[in-house]
């Protein structure tokens, strides 16, 4: 979570020093809007590719987790059909 909000940090403030710095600049009104129109979708495109990034880790990570979780399931079920089996055999063997 940290990393997340470092990143949204950094973000924001470059977003926030790139509009300053076009804002004060000696340009036509015209051509500002066009520079901050630009930059704001650079930056939407960007953090849009970094939002991807970190949702495909994480959908990895709740993939493996699943893979693992069912294996377990498995190795559980088997192990317990094989204590019943073995609890059969025993009741079996004293009838």
């Amino acid at each position: 979570m940290r990393a997340g909000k470092l990143l949204a940090g950094l973000l924001i403030g470059a977003a926030v020093g790139v509009q300053i710095g076009i804002l004060v600049a000696p340009e036509k009104g015209k051509d500002t809007r066009k520079k901050l129109t630009k930059k704001g979708e650079d930056l939407y495109e960007d953090l849009n590719s970094t939002v991807d990034k970190y949702l495909k880790n994480i959908n990895s990570k709740i993939e493996n987790l699943n893979k693992e979780v069912d294996n377990i399931a498995q190795k559980s079920k088997s192990k317990a059909n094989q204590l019943t089996d073995e609890a059969k055999e025993i009741i079996n063997r004293k009838s």
